[in-house]
């Protein structure tokens, strides 16, 4: 049941939290405006201020985060989501030369330092943080996006795999659930519920990583139940 207390609650995240969706037949990237995780939180009577953003990492969010709790911050609880982008490659800059040493956009180490940071600004504050894990990708599909207009052969080639997209993107997923256990966070583990499914991937977009509306569905029940269980 909810605490009559807990009112308000700030999200800091990228465009899963946004709830962005890619529409297959408009071809472009959309947003569920109330299929998404974040307005089932509004449903349950929650003030939910949403600073989630297409394409956000967790060295940007940072930065945010600090100026905005300058200001001053009207909250009990901080949701915080971040990897998905932060893990991506520049994947022009590989398929042009699959033999260079590549980096993504945030190293793994800077972006624990980064969640790690995001927890500790928030606790100052008197804000309870609560972190969100990664729900899986489709690497077969992710790695047909990205390669677009470019060398697949040589992205393959300095890849060694496909399935090495999946694993490095999970390992920044396994990085939230760490801290989340070393920092004594609350998590949402939005990952689970994918794959706990016989066939994940139906609830993945066509670009194999955004959630499509059947898959927010999935993490909207993974929220619900934390704010029955823990709000």
């Amino acid at each position: 049941m909810l605490d009559e207390a807990i009112k308000k609650i700030e999200v800091w995240g990228d465009s899963l939290l946004k709830g962005i969706v890619y529409d297959p037949q408009r071809k472009k990237y959309t947003r569920l405006e109330e299929s998404n995780a974040v307005f089932s939180l509004e449903e349950m009577g929650l003030t939910i201020k949403n600073n989630a953003h297409f394409g956000m990492t967790a060295p940007k969010a940072r930065k945010l985060m600090e100026k905005a709790l300058e200001k001053g911050v009207d909250c009990q609880y901080a949701v915080i989501e971040f990897g998905g982008n932060d893990c991506d490659f520049n994947w022009r800059e590989v398929a042009a030369n699959p033999g260079g040493e590549h980096f993504p956009n945030t190293t793994l180490e800077e972006f624990k330092n980064c969640i790690t940071d995001m927890v500790n600004l928030t606790r100052k504050k008197g804000i309870t943080p609560v972190l969100v894990n990664l729900p899986p990708i489709d690497p077969r599909r992710y790695f047909t996006w990205i390669s677009r207009g470019l060398n697949a052969r040589n992205i393959i080639t300095w890849l060694g795999d496909v399935q090495h997209i999946y694993r490095f993107h999970e390992g920044y997923s396994l990085a939230i659930m760490t801290l989340a256990n070393k920092l004594g966070c609350e998590l949402i583990d939005v990952r689970q519920p994918f794959l706990a499914q016989k066939q994940y991937c139906r609830f993945l977009c066509e670009d194999g990583i955004h959630p499509n509306q059947e898959g927010h569905l999935l993490m909207k029940k993974a929220f619900n139940a934390f704010a029955m269980e823990k709000l």
